[in-house]
């Protein structure tokens, strides 16, 4: 009987990891560690639901066996590599939800005459606590 529910311990947790893995959300007050291991998992999600090993995947996106591991298992890859393997999931045009791109505001242009190339100081807000030695 205890081997029994031990197995069905096992079991129900690992339904439950699955579980977290697929419907997991990111909210974005996770840190860092926590979104590397989520973004891995996806990945891995991915990979097994398009019935790849992480050998294809390496093979078709050009990264190395390892690098595929690494990312997997919520390691730190270069983003060369993660656009890799969004492209190999023909994912990459997901690329334009992370960062969209900056609508220009078109009395800005009529002001300016161009677009900005740089941001400026907000007015009022000092950068520096540096007196001369007569102020107070």
């Amino acid at each position: 009987m205890k081997c029994y529910f031990a197995f069905y311990c096992a079991l129900s947790l690992k339904r439950l990891y699955w579980f977290w893995v697929i419907f997991m959300k990111i909210y974005g007050m996770e840190n860092n560690n926590v979104l590397l291991n989520e973004i891995g998992l996806r990945i891995k999600a991915k990979r097994i639901a398009m019935n790849m090993t992480q050998a294809d995947l390496a093979l078709e996106s050009g990264a190395s066996l390892r690098t595929i591991a690494k990312v997997e298992s919520g390691s730190n890859i270069s983003l060369i590599h993660l656009i890799a393997i969004l492209r190999t999931f023909r994912m990459a045009a997901n690329l334009d939800l992370l960062i969209p791109e900056t609508k220009t505001n078109p009395i800005e242009i009529f002001d300016f005459g161009k677009k900005r190339q740089r941001a400026s100081r907000k007015k009022g807000s000092k950068t520096s606590t540096w007196k001369w030695g007569d102020e107070k």
